[in-house]
């Protein structure tokens, strides 16, 4: 691995160093020799193919020398193989490469893996497909039982009925010799098939350069009922980067993100837009295309196939495309000109990777858009917290009101008064049975995050909480306790409530199974639906439900969140929603706030309130801030609420935090290095506090210690799964006040760790700004 300071020992004036990144778990470059075939044609930037152990492996160069770096043994080095092969795509932009170091230093990665997100798809060969068919021959002998094995007898009478079909790389050495029997007595004939050499041309022939005038004298008019979002037209005018934020209901944002792509184009740029899930990726991408306007896009995501999303990376490096929609690993496509990066849905988990490197787009989005010097929007009916505070400091808050009659009704039911067990209210039940006889539709929404067990008090509503965390403690079916999933807090099962000794302790979560079966009991003439994460599990599944939904043959839907995805729903003249106060109850800082944006989007479903539409809200918690803001139509009682509790416990934006988790096959093995990682984290430029630790406490112990310089270390505990495919789980939380502190801390230790167990079977994984705890 290279070092930065450089050995002026003279060497050969022609010869040439390169340091290649390849996409491995490593952090930094390899130095390799550059071949004289390759000294006066290879960049920065090229692929290559470089010996690496045993293996082939592509790289890219990202630096090239003509001195050895210090310490490297010349004839040691190994030289470049070769650029990647003749046909493809030999550079990335240099851009994309300081995108990927910027990841990984922002998510404590190692440099190789964050290659892997900027290198152009591999599309996989396929091995050749065969045709076996019976010949002549093999009928006659089928026919006149002439002598042969059981096995070839069986094949022979398969064939005779259908050509069998292998794929050359799935047989088995007893059949290949089975057919190359029958192939020699001239029974059987294999028909090859010669596989494509590449995908089926995209629809896109003709390659556009940058045009327009930047400063053009007839300025883009948008459409006067966008006057709202003038302040993002002036925006995109100017010549910097600047996030936008723009909090409007999805038809609004629609309208205005169709204008800004119209004026970006105009102006001859391209533009990027990310939203958090595939089906909804490719609706999207239908809704913007306009032929006549010349608006053509691409939808790229991980559900295309490897040959597709090769040929569309090219297309998009051969400036063929202007406009591009896609998943969170789009944000890494090779456009240049760009005019605008927009993610829209910003606060949709789904931008968040979850393997490593576990960026989140939106946040990657603002360092591209950075780099390039453009207009980033953040469009959503319910922004974040986190974007709103990072706007408030540097940027444009847009904000589109809902007219007071375009709301709903919303009308509150407390669980507690209904008698136990009450899935659906007498409220609810009677507003169904209205909204069924004049055909307004009815929706059942329940949040599948209600499965999380948890315990509720049906006298006064609240649930057990930690005492150190404030977080909901979740329910240990196992254990039969309850115990906080941050820093590892543990109380026995409580009988009683602990806020009003009430003994009516319940555990809450109907799912919407239980729903469906109700609402067909009841309403026995009712044609039911049920969307959720079972009834469409497979693509053809979900697209039959969501034909049913779309050709209105039905009276009641039960959905889940897999509603909101699509965005095509028809609007419904009831809107219940069953278990209000189920996702409060998740034990993660921010399910407050992810209660509060689902309640919302399952009331702009319903019809507004002059056309009869109306909202029922069943909750066990009327008095909580998130159900207290949806009932009010009055955000800044959510705000106000909540951003005060995340002060007041070091949650973010406030605070930053790091997931950090220890796994491996022992379980002491795991549990000592967790607490080693803990230990070092607070020594750390602190040397003082580790001999403080280490003569104080064992350690094991370590639950929650401070450091003078704003990191607060909480673990290690074992994690909510503390063991998942064999492996023995420990968790570790940092928060610290100064982004940089908590970063530095974990990536220096990391390293530590990493080299002290390396030939352990210990893994470490980091989670920079996470949104689930492991």
């Amino acid at each position: 691995m290279i070092s930065t300071q450089a050995d002026h020992s003279p060497t050969e004036p022609e010869t040439l160093f390169a340091d290649v990144i390849v996409p491995r778990h490593l952090a930094g470059p390899f130095t390799y020799t550059v071949p004289s075939s390759l000294r006066h044609t290879l960049r920065i930037g090229h692929r290559v193919l470089v010996p690496f152990g045993r293996s082939i492996l592509e790289g890219a160069v990202v630096a090239l020398v003509h001195v050895i770096p210090q310490g490297l043994n010349r004839a040691r080095l190994k030289e470049i193989r070769s650029l990647i092969s003749e046909g493809a795509t030999t550079d990335v932009p240099s851009s994309l490469f300081q995108l990927s170091r910027q990841v990984a230093e922002a998510y404590v990665a190692p440099w190789g893996q964050c290659l892997r997100l900027v290198l152009p798809p591999i599309p996989k060969p396929r091995a050749p497909v065969v045709h076996v068919e019976l010949t002549e021959q093999g009928r006659a002998a089928l026919e006149t039982r002439a002598p042969c094995s059981g096995k070839e007898r069986a094949l022979l009478s398969r064939l005779r009925n259908k050509p069998l079909k292998l794929r050359q790389s799935s047989r088995r050495p007893a059949s290949a010799d089975l057919l190359r029997d029958l192939k020699a007595r001239g029974w059987v004939v294999e028909v090859r098939d010669i596989p494509p050499t590449s995908a089926a041309p995209l629809p896109l022939t003709t390659r556009w350069e940058k045009q327009g005038n930047l400063d053009s004298t007839e300025p883009f008019i948008p459409d006067p009922a966008l006057s709202w979002a003038e302040p993002l037209f002036d925006a995109m005018k100017g010549r910097g980067a600047m996030q936008v934020l723009v909090q409007a209901s999805w038809a609004d944002r629609l309208r205005l993100l169709q204008q800004a792509i119209r004026f970006v184009l105009e102006r001859g740029q391209t533009v990027l837009l990310i939203v958090g899930e595939a089906e909804r990726a490719e609706w999207v991408a239908g809704l913007l295309r306009d032929d006549e306007a010349g608006i053509s896009p691409i939808c790229f995501h991980s559900g295309l196939s490897d040959q597709l999303k090769a040929q569309m990376w090219n297309q998009i490096h051969q400036n063929v495309v202007r406009v591009v929609v896609g998943t969170r690993s789009a944000i890494f496509l090779p456009l240049t000109a760009l005019g605008a990066i927009w993610v829209d849905g910003e606060d949709d988990a789904s931008l968040k990777e979850p393997q490593e490197p576990r960026y989140h787009a939106r946040d990657v989005a603002w360092l591209r858009a950075q780099n390039e010097q453009v207009v980033l929007v953040l469009s959503s009916a319910h922004p974040s917290l986190e974007s709103r505070a990072a706007v408030e400091q540097q940027g444009i808050m847009i904000q589109k009101r809902m007219l007071p009659g375009a709301r709903p009704t919303v009308q509150v039911i407390e669980l507690r008064e209904e008698s136990h067990g009450t899935v659906l209210s007498r409220p609810l039940i009677l507003a169904m049975g209205h909204a069924i006889s004049r055909r307004a539709g009815v929706l059942l929404f329940l949040n599948r995050k209600g499965y999380a067990g948890a315990l509720v008090c049906r006298d006064c509503g609240q649930v057990p909480r930690c005492p150190a965390c404030h977080v909901a403690l979740m329910y240990s079916r196992h254990a039969s306790r309850l115990l906080c999933s941050y820093c590892g807090h543990v109380i026995p099962l409580p009988e009683t409530c602990v806020s009003c000794s009430g003994p009516r302790m319940q555990l809450i979560g109907e799912g919407t199974e239980r729903v469906e079966e109700d609402a067909k009991r009841l309403f026995p003439h009712a044609t039911v639906i049920r969307l959720d994460g079972d009834t469409m599990r497979r693509p053809e599944q979900a697209e039959t439900l969501w034909g049913k939904v779309e050709q209105g043959g039905w009276d009641i839907i039960v959905g889940t969140q897999l509603l909101l995805r699509r965005g095509s729903l028809p609007a419904m003249g009831l809107v219940g929603i069953v278990q209000a106060d189920a996702g409060l109850t998740v034990p993660n800082f921010q399910s407050a706030e992810r209660a509060y944006h689902t309640l919302l989007d399952a009331i702009s479903l319903a019809d507004p309130a002059e056309a009869g539409g109306q909202v029922i809200v069943q909750t066990n918690l009327s008095s909580h801030h998130a159900i207290q803001a949806v009932v009010k139509n009055d955000e800044s009682v959510f705000l106000t609420e909540e951003l005060s509790h995340r002060r007041a416990l070091g949650y973010p934006p406030s605070v930053q935090l790091i997931a950090l988790l220890v796994s491996g096959t022992d379980e002491k093995m795991v549990h000592d290095a967790a607490a080693a990682w803990a230990a070092r984290l607070l020594a750390h430029s602190s040397p003082a506090v580790f001999g403080q630790i280490a003569t104080t406490k064992p350690l094991s112990s370590i639950q929650s210690l401070d450091r003078p310089d704003g990191l607060t270390v909480l673990g290690p505990i074992t994690s909510p799964v503390p063991r998942l495919r064999g492996r023995y789980r420990w968790q570790i939380l940092v928060k610290s006040s100064e982004r940089d502190t908590g970063l530095e801390a974990v990536r220096s230790t990391v390293k530590y760790m990493e080299r002290t167990y390396q030939r352990r079977a210990i893994k470490f994984d980091v989670d920079v700004d996470p949104i689930e705890m492991w």
